[in-house]
């Protein structure tokens, strides 16, 4: 976490850092009871824009089946720093997976294209736009992959504005995205085709050193599919049609991927299966809790009878009598030396000296880890 970083928003305690995009930061987070959270933070400075923002993604979250997305626990619009807390997906992003050199091939493929499109249908099922489908937004979580962030999702009761601006990331918008129009569920639909391309590739179909050139490449090139599966290259094809009124629905390309009867229940109960066959390994996201509970049992047991006192020191009440954290001078505490230097080694993810005191870089592992208060 960084400096200006808050250690509590609402009634949840901060972990560190998941990301950051244009609305704000993404923190891991836990509640009161020590749920892992994903906790999304408008920026200090965002205006009624990103507010508007804030609040459609909230409202197009909540209207998806929670089985392909992160689902909405809680929201504060209208505080002085909105933020939304939504279901913790352990898994990395589709980026982040090919990066580290998961690659996707044949079935492995197809399961990962069916579990996309599963999503996307019921994304669509339930009337609303994602615009902004990506490698980035596609988790991989341990029953299968998530479909995240409709940060500039619209639903299909919103107007259309007049901004002019265009939202989403180029290499993975739809031709129509910059010639003026509005794109709807068939611009998802060539994002899909885009994201199949980028798994089975390891690089994005559309590239260029820049935006305009990504954008040209958008609407001017038409990528190989002659490495995919037999039974993926027309529908990633059909898929990245220049035109929107030529490309297939979201549930036609799950009728197609899984070869079910039609009906729209059946296709995503379908789908669904097939998704949960492409999972990531939980034990390579662990918890807060996890992690401290790792570096507690290392001690040995006269050196973890002292980590609660250590901990414990750390926590104060405020004004209004809320927990809080504050830096402790190493020199307050009754013992030192060698036991604070071996645990200091040990909750190093969590604890850190800076100029002579101690401190907590990683706040949550009070709610994350509640050992550290019953020892």
């Amino acid at each position: 976490m960084l400096a200006e970083d808050p250690h509590t928003v609402g009634g949840y305690w901060l972990a560190g850092r998941l990301g950051q995009g244009g609305q704000g930061v993404v923190y891991e987070a836990y509640d009161g009871d020590g749920t892992r959270v994903a906790l999304k933070l408008l920026h200090a400075d965002g205006g009624r824009t990103q507010l508007e923002r804030f609040a459609r993604e909230v409202e197009a979250a909540r209207r998806v089946a929670s089985f392909c997305t992160a689902r909405v626990l809680d929201a504060d619009l209208t505080g002085p720093r909105p933020y939304i807390v939504s279901e913790y997906v352990s898994g990395p992003s589709l980026r982040a997976a090919v990066r580290e050199g998961r690659s996707f091939a044949g079935d492995d493929l197809h399961r990962l294209a069916t579990a996309i499109a599963t999503a996307l249908a019921a994304v669509h099922e339930a009337g609303v736009i994602h615009r902004d489908l990506k490698p980035d937004n596609v988790l991989l979580g341990p029953d299968g992959p998530r479909v995240i962030d409709f940060g500039i999702a619209r639903t299909e009761e919103m107007s259309v504005t007049s901004t002019g601006l265009v939202a989403g990331t180029p290499a993975y918008m739809p031709p129509e995205s910059f010639s003026g129009r509005r794109a709807d569920a068939a611009g998802d639909v060539f994002a899909w085709g885009a994201v199949v391309l980028f798994a089975a590739r390891g690089a994005d179909a559309f590239a260029g050193d820049n935006a305009a050139a990504v954008i040209h490449q958008v609407l001017s090139a038409m990528p190989d599919v002659g490495g995919l599966p037999p039974a993926l290259r027309p529908l990633v094809a059909a898929a990245l049609a220049k035109e929107p009124q030529a490309r297939p629905t979201a549930r036609e390309l799950l009728l197609a991927l899984v070869s079910g009867s039609g009906e729209a229940t059946g296709l995503l109960r379908a789908g669904s299966e097939r998704a949960r066959q492409i999972a990531s390994d939980d034990g390579l996201d662990p918890g807060l809790g996890t992690i401290a509970e790792d570096a507690y049992t290392a001690l040995p047991e006269e050196q973890r009878r002292l980590v609660p006192g250590v901990f414990l020191r750390l926590l104060t009440l405020d004004e209004y009598d809320m927990e809080t954290t504050r830096p402790v001078p190493v020199a307050e505490l009754e013992y030192g030396g060698q036991d604070l230097r071996a645990i200091l080694r040990a909750f190093s993810y969590v604890l850190s000296e800076r100029e002579g005191q101690m401190v907590l870089t990683r706040p949550a592992v009070l709610r994350a880890w509640p050992a550290c208060a019953a020892g």
